[in-house]
This record gives C-alpha cells, structure tokens and sequence, in this order.
C-alpha cells in the first residue's frame, strides 16, 4: 500500500480544478455549489484497502445559453486536454456529457447538461486515505 495525499488535499484540489474550469466559461457562467461530499471509496477496480475515500465536488452551472452548450462542451474539452486530462468519455451528439481523468494525479471531472437544460460540472478525487497514510492494519 502507498501513502496518497490527505482527505483535505483531496478537497482542495477538487474544488481548485472545479474552479479553474468554471473560470475558462464566458464569465456570465454562475457556478452554484450543488454538493460537497467525502465518500468511501468502493473502487473495485483498483482492488484497493478499505478506509480510503474519494472527495467530491458538483456544481450547477447558471446563466449559459442552453443553445451555446455545445461551444461550451468543446471549450472545455479543449481547456482539459491544453492540461494534461484525457478524455474517458464524449457522449455526444446522443447525450450532452464528456468525462475526463488528469494523466497526473487521476483526479476526474465531468460536464453534464440534462434534459431540462440544466448544466453541471462534476469534479472527484482518487482514493486517498484520510491522514494520507495506510490506517493501521488495512490490506490490500
């Protein structure tokens, strides 16, 4: 098992991200925060220890003209590949929703428009361990 930066680290970097992405949105975009949570990590994918968790943070998007969603899907695709992320998913035409993963540190973002026009950006961490460090007596 490695150490991992800490929940707190986690956190700060999700919302920094989640910040700097907003920020390359014409600047009438009004980012409301939709959610904060800190949640267990069940990735079993990674076929990881128990006790880690995963920080989150989503935010609805305001004030875009629902008709320029797609430029602001290609802006910020754009914006992610321009800083190191790739692109896991881009569901469009079908569905308005791309997902990207930073090739640094596996943080992962999301921009979803739904059905009723309605825009959100979603950011989440990795796995980290809430001290940073293996708790004592975790596997894996």
């Amino acid at each position: 098992m490695k150490n991992t930066i800490t929940e707190q680290q986690a956190t700060t970097r999700v919302e920094d991200y989640a910040k700097q992405v907003v920020a390359a949105l014409p600047a009438q975009a009004r980012p409301e925060k939709f959610s904060a949570n800190t949640n267990q990590c069940d990735d079993p994918t990674d076929n990881g220890p128990k006790g880690r968790v995963i920080a989150s943070f989503e935010y609805e998007i305001h004030d875009l003209p629902r008709e320029q969603y797609n430029n602001y899907f290609d802006a910020l695709r754009k914006w992610w590949t321009d800083h190191d992320f790739r692109v896991l998913t881009d569901d469009r035409p079908k569905d308005m929703y791309i997902w990207v993963e930073n090739n640094q540190d596996g943080f992962r973002m999301a921009l979803q428009a739904n059905d009723l026009g309605k825009l959100y950006l979603t950011a989440t961490s990795p796995c980290v361990w809430p001290k940073g460090t293996p708790a004592p007596g975790a596997t894996g």
